[in-house]
């Protein structure tokens, strides 16, 4: 990866459009999303909107049937001046310091909220390493002074690369995302961003012979591509998954689209979480058990580290969690082309 910023950082020192001052600057941010050191990320939910309609993600599942997920406070975005008070307490908490990962980003859509530059801009103040994740459906309104340096990750979700997959997914226009992608990645290196850039595409039973054509635009743009086996997004079903107690429509949904027969390798009980080291907040200063359960467990401003430690350690979810073996979810996801055809073949 630190090639790619490099080969970014240099094309950008070379453009003389850069002042003395934003080369310095550059220079000093280019190793920012190198060290996320602490093992923690801090989630922070900045929208509690989305525009997707994943048949398997908690969120796009709601939106489908027309119940969309609402905050306790009934807003759809946290206002900036509240989004600063709750990094100042992470901060003095150390829940959030030079080697953590912020990430505006978990059930939610971060590019619908109406102020997200002036949210990037306050973290930035905050010498936060930004991390985001988007569906690429709408372009966030960026100004002219927009500091894009501190973004350290930016994660494209698609569902394919087809209008056919879209349809089945997402339910978007695919040249609209497209587009989209192709400007945001532009914008945002204007903007200073040398962080890593990947497409986070989403395997399916349907989609796997798209898969080259989108290594390809990729290449072209200069990003990543990580080929993630999609799975049950949605916590309380992913329980039921394992449990034996999904619904019988839903399981043959799951069956027609998923590779959840693949887990079955990895699973097994564990004692451990690395999920239990991070902290994930509401846009309304609710915390979540985690970043896969949204199961209340008090408000930001009433916890600490090892307030958050003991509530995992004494949680009946976690401990069932834990016993199912679904933890072992994180490394199994992720896959190369390599691990894909080893898959298939056996």
């Amino acid at each position: 990866m630190l090639s790619t910023q490099l080969t970014i950082a240099k094309n950008l020192l070379l453009n003389s459009a850069l002042s003395p001052k934003a080369k310095l600057t550059l220079l000093k941010r280019l190793y920012a999303y190198k060290k996320h050191s602490t093992g923690r990320t801090v989630i922070f939910d900045i929208s509690h909107v989305c525009n997707g309609r994943c048949y398997f993600c908690q969120t796009g599942f709601a939106n489908r049937n027309n119940t969309p997920c609402k905050s306790q406070s009934g807003k759809q975005f946290v206002e900036v001046d509240f989004f600063h008070k709750i990094l100042k307490h992470l901060k003095e908490q150390n829940f959030l310091n030079d080697g953590t990962q912020l990430h505006l980003f978990n059930w939610f859509e971060p590019l619908l909220h109406p102020e997200f530059a002036s949210i990037i801009k306050t973290a930035t103040q905050e010498n936060c390493l930004i991390g985001l994740s988007t569906n690429a459906n709408v372009l966030p309104k960026l100004p002219s002074d927009f500091d894009a340096s501190r973004v350290v990750l930016l994660i494209f979700s698609m569902c394919g690369f087809s209008q056919q997959s879209y349809d089945k997914i997402h339910q978007f226009d695919f040249e609209h995302i497209k587009h989209n992608v192709e400007r945001i990645v532009k914008d945002f290196r204007n903007h200073g961003c040398v962080g890593e850039m990947y497409i986070s595409f989403h395997l399916y039973q349907f989609n796997l012979h798209e898969l080259q054509a989108a290594y390809e635009w990729a290449k072209q743009l200069h990003i990543n591509i990580c080929p993630t086996f999609a799975y049950i997004n949605d916590g309380p079903r992913l329980l039921q998954f394992f449990k034996k107690e999904l619904s019988m429509d839903y399981l043959q949904e799951v069956s027609n689209s998923l590779f959840m027969g693949m887990y079955t390798k990895i699973f097994h009980p564990t004692t451990s979480c690395s999920l239990m080291n991070n902290i994930t907040i509401e846009m309304d200063g609710q915390c979540d058990l985690c970043c896969g359960l949204d199961e209340k467990i008090g408000n930001v401003f009433d916890m600490t580290p090892e307030k958050l430690a003991r509530i995992h350690y004494e949680s009946p979810t976690c401990k069932e969690c834990m016993a199912l073996g679904i933890p072992c979810l994180e490394r199994g996801v992720h896959c190369n082309m390599q691990q894909l055809a080893n898959a298939f073949h056996q």
